[in-house]
């Protein structure tokens, strides 16, 4: 699916569950402001670390950032980013043979809120093979990352995240029976 796409059916569908949806950017062309500190791990379908992974930092659509992942002994599996006060970011998540990954993060910040260190978020992006399967679903963010006001934090929209695995869990369940004619359920 095309980035544009998946920004407007985000945007349309998704925003809303967002407690800042409604705020506006705040853009002060002066100066920038880092507000969020976010680590990643990368890991797979059985919780170890994954090694050979690219991950791309992207700020609207122009791409800021890349860092890959290897197998190098005493290597830090983590990735981190600092990001900017009131703007959008993507994290691209990707490695040949696996599923690409994205989460985006809304970095805006009502204007009542001060800070004196940045605020962190750590997250995980756990990768799967490619299968075949309705990818629909799998051309969206896992993750989508805002500022709540009411924990004064940064935080995972949660009714997002199980949506998107819920389709992503359907569309692999319909897969594996397409593939498996003895998994077929009979309807009662």
């Amino acid at each position: 699916m095309k980035p544009i796409i998946k920004k407007l059916f985000i945007g349309i569908i998704f925003l809303p569950l967002l407690t800042n949806a409604h705020a506006p950017l705040k853009k002060d062309t002066t100066q920038s402001v880092e507000c969020l500190k976010v680590t990643g791990l990368v890991l797979d379908e059985k919780n170890y670390a994954v090694d050979g992974v690219e991950v791309r930092l992207f700020k609207q659509n122009d791409e800021l950032e890349q860092i890959e992942i290897t197998s190098v002994e005493h290597h830090d599996h983590n990735f981190s980013f600092t990001l900017e006060a009131n703007e959008y970011y993507t994290v691209k998540v990707s490695k040949p043979g696996f599923v690409e990954r994205w989460v985006v993060f809304y970095t805006t910040l009502p204007e009542n809120v001060s800070f004196k260190s940045l605020f962190n978020f750590e997250f995980e992006v756990v990768l799967f093979k490619e299968k075949k399967m309705d990818d629909y679903y799998l051309d969206f963010p896992i993750g989508i990352i805002h500022y709540n006001e009411k924990s004064k934090s940064f935080e995972s929209s949660i009714e997002y995240t199980n949506f998107i695995k819920s389709k992503i869990k359907e569309a692999e369940e319909d897969a594996n029976q397409k593939n498996d004619p003895s998994k077929k359920t009979v309807a009662k």
